[in-house]
């Protein structure tokens, strides 16, 4: 995942940022509690907004405690684990997973065969819970992968694709609100691969690799324009999706990203403030 699905903190109340970390690290200590101390490297914050939603939407008893960690072992923080963090924890393990091994297919190398090895129980245990999922998240990215390997230049025929991927995951369980959350889920990774998409565009051209803006390699504005014109489009649906869910549970926290902190980030990556390696 890319940890572009962010709050603005500065536009947060106290205790709002509080709850919010707390899902986050809960996220964390789940992590090192039921998988591996390494598995924590894989933690964004697109799985935390995961996190937020379903839990909002389906409002699951929750473990609330205090306990430091390793960032900082002196002050006691919040942590809310329930049984969404267990789901999310999974999903992020099994997208790990299928990106060490498109990095060991298109690098190789020691590096990505170690790691994989790392994460080799990790990955057993996620796909015990919930193998159907794991199914579905293959199929979708090797769905990707053929498009790429084709050069496909269609930004809407990658970008859905990695959407319809995005919708199955925030798809938590079949019911009644499977379809909301589903489009959910849809706007969050056609955003996401598409900023993605843009943000490594340069880097892409000189390493020789696949990206469907290459046909805009020395058109920068008119990119800028197509990607704020396609992206300003996928907010509002998925702006329209959480509506409709009329939550209460988190409500000013979710507000704030999809209003404050992605907007701010992606003008932030178009503008040139934001980068990957200047992550704020």
């Amino acid at each position: 995942m890319f940890g572009y699905v962010r709050i603005n903190k500065m536009d947060l109340t106290f205790r709002e940022y509080e709850n919010y970390k707390a899902y986050y690290c809960g996220l964390c200590k789940y992590l090192k509690r039921n998988h591996t101390e390494i598995s924590r490297l894989t933690i964004n914050y697109d799985i935390t907004f995961l996190i937020l939603i379903l839990s909002s939407v389906y409002l699951p008893k929750s473990e609330i405690f205090e306990e430091s960690c390793i960032v900082n072992p002196i002050k006691k923080k919040k942590h809310i684990i329930n049984e969404i963090t267990e789901y999310a924890a999974s999903m992020n393990i099994l997208l790990a997973n299928f990106k060490i091994e498109d990095n060991i297919e298109d690098e190789g190398g020691f590096k990505y065969k170690f790691v994989k090895s790392v994460y080799h129980n990790s990955f057993k245990t996620a796909y015990k819970k919930f193998p159907d999922k794991n199914n579905i998240i293959k199929k979708y990215l090797k769905k990707l992968d053929s498009l790429e390997r084709d050069n496909c230049r269609n930004i809407d025929l990658v970008s859905n694709t990695f959407g319809n991927l995005m919708a199955e995951i925030f798809n938590y369980k079949e019911d009644d609100y499977s379809d909301r959350l589903k489009e959910v889920g849809f706007n969050v990774g056609k955003y996401i691969y598409i900023l993605d998409a843009y943000e490594d565009l340069e880097k892409d051209l000189e390493k020789g690799r696949y990206n469907p803006f290459t046909d805009y390699k020395n058109k920068k504005e008119e990119l800028n324009k197509k990607v704020d014109r396609i992206i300003s489009m996928t907010l509002s649906r998925l702006e329209e999706a959480i509506i409709s869910l009329d939550l209460e549970l988190n409500r000013s926290i979710i507000d704030n990203i999809i209003y404050s902190g992605i907007y701010l980030r992606y003008k932030g990556v178009l503008s040139g403030v934001y980068n990957k390696e200047n992550q704020v």
